[in-house]
């Protein structure tokens, strides 16, 4: 029997996402679900910068999460947090190519891979492909931290 087919939950600009399910749409899409695990980012965290890139006030954002309207202090410190994290992430990667901790060629690929992500929201996708570029990418990171080995 052939595997179902699947779609990545962008599959659609973002624009089109019916937001107050925007959570729930990632927890469907096995690709951004992956992601989110393994990001610095917590689901709070991506519910609030979603909601903050959307047109509109601030009360109207804050009526975006998936929890319903926060306290505007709730949203912009859940907001800052996430931004930090999404920051530090980047600034890590620039310390350790300064660093010459990560080979020029793993920076090259990282960007070839961010580019197949992108085109993979808008085509028809088999759950087994997604699951083979999941450990693609699982491997890849593997490989991009270089665990050392530890001699005792």
């Amino acid at each position: 029997m052939a595997d179902p087919q699947c779609y990545t939950l962008l599959y659609n600009r973002l624009e089109d996402v019916i937001w107050f399910s925007m959570l729930e749409e990632i927890r469907k899409d096995i690709v951004a679900t992956f992601l989110l695990q393994k990001s610095a980012l917590t689901e709070v965290q991506l519910d609030t910068i979603l909601a903050s890139d959307r047109e509109g006030s601030l009360d109207f954002k804050r009526g975006l999460r998936e929890k319903g309207r926060v306290s505007k202090g709730s949203f912009a410190r859940t907001l800052n947090q996430g931004q930090s994290n999404v920051e530090s992430s980047i600034y890590t990667l620039f310390l350790l190519a300064y660093l010459d901790l990560v080979p020029q060629e793993s920076l090259t690929q990282f960007s070839r891979t961010v580019r197949m992500l992108v085109q993979l929201k808008g085509v028809e996708v088999k759950r087994d492909d997604l699951l083979r570029v999941i450990e693609a990418m699982q491997e890849f990171v593997s490989g991009f931290g270089r665990k050392r080995k530890v001699i005792l």
